[in-house]
């Protein structure tokens, strides 16, 4: 009645997920992100809403959206990464139910459990992820000015210039290199991803091949940026949905990307 207020928006979708009514709550968290665009607990609330309710890709989205938003990602619990695994299990895309808990594990050595890697050996089997990957093992120098590592990168056989980007969840295109590359996207997908130049309006997708050298992984998750600018000559970020598939070393000097063996 007073126009909105959001610790009470907050409160009320938590009780209507309590009660299991989805669609209220999530009707409820969408006002709570008009409110607060910016803060990532709205889009979690409805995350959980349409989990809920069976939307799966409507989940996916915010989910994405809610790890994208948060400021430091130490205080995040599981729960986000292992729901958003086990809505991609459920849409039988098991080599991407990989990406999120392998995403857990990366933020704390801690996490690297015998109950983290059963999950991932079992996804990697079930989806035949091994067989989507293949090449031998690659060196790429880090410039001593300003350690942007900046890649030939073919996506669909359609050759850009990539930034090595190890803390960006997805490889993600311009739209323009997108368009070149004939990448399936998801036009119904909305999602919202923090980057150097602020937080930009993203849509999911795929691309069938991404190839680095002789390195090679096949249907790989992307995120095409609807207005993403990474600077003059650059196509987009060679994100973990391409490099988690592969072994990763830094050092000051190299970055050293090799195929894994089999889990």
């Amino acid at each position: 009645m007073c126009g909105g207020y959001a610790p009470s928006l907050r409160r009320a979708a938590n009780v209507l997920l309590e009660l299991s009514d989805y669609s209220g709550a999530a009707t409820v968290a969408s006002e709570l992100i008009s409110f607060e665009p910016l803060y990532d607990n709205g889009y979690y609330l409805r995350a959980l809403a349409h989990d809920g309710s069976g939307l799966a890709e409507k989940a996916l989205d915010d989910y994405v959206t809610t790890l994208e938003l948060v400021g430091n990602k130490d205080r995040i619990f599981s729960t986000p990464y292992f729901n958003m695994a086990r809505l991609h299990e459920k849409l039988g895309r098991f080599c991407d139910a990989v990406l999120p808990i392998e995403a857990w594990v990366s933020l704390n050595p801690k996490h690297d459990t015998s109950q983290t890697r059963t999950i991932i050996a079992n996804y990697t089997t079930r989806g035949r992820c091994a067989t989507g990957t293949r090449g031998s093992a690659e060196a790429f120098t880090v410039p001593r000015l300003n350690n942007v590592v900046n890649l030939p990168v073919t996506i669909n056989g359609i050759r850009g210039t990539f930034i090595l980007d190890t803390g960006a969840t997805f490889v993600s295109l311009k739209p323009g290199f997108a368009q070149k590359a004939g990448v399936e996207v998801d036009q119904e997908s909305i999602v919202h991803l923090r980057t150097a130049n602020g937080i930009v309006d993203g849509k999911r997708g795929r691309a069938q091949t991404i190839q680095l050298r002789s390195l090679v992984a096949k249907d790989v998750p992307i995120v095409v940026h609807a207005g993403g600018a990474y600077g003059d000559g650059i196509d987009g970020l060679l994100g973990m949905s391409f490099l988690s598939r592969f072994n990763i070393n830094m050092d000051g000097k190299t970055v050293r990307i090799s195929p894994r063996t089999a889990r």
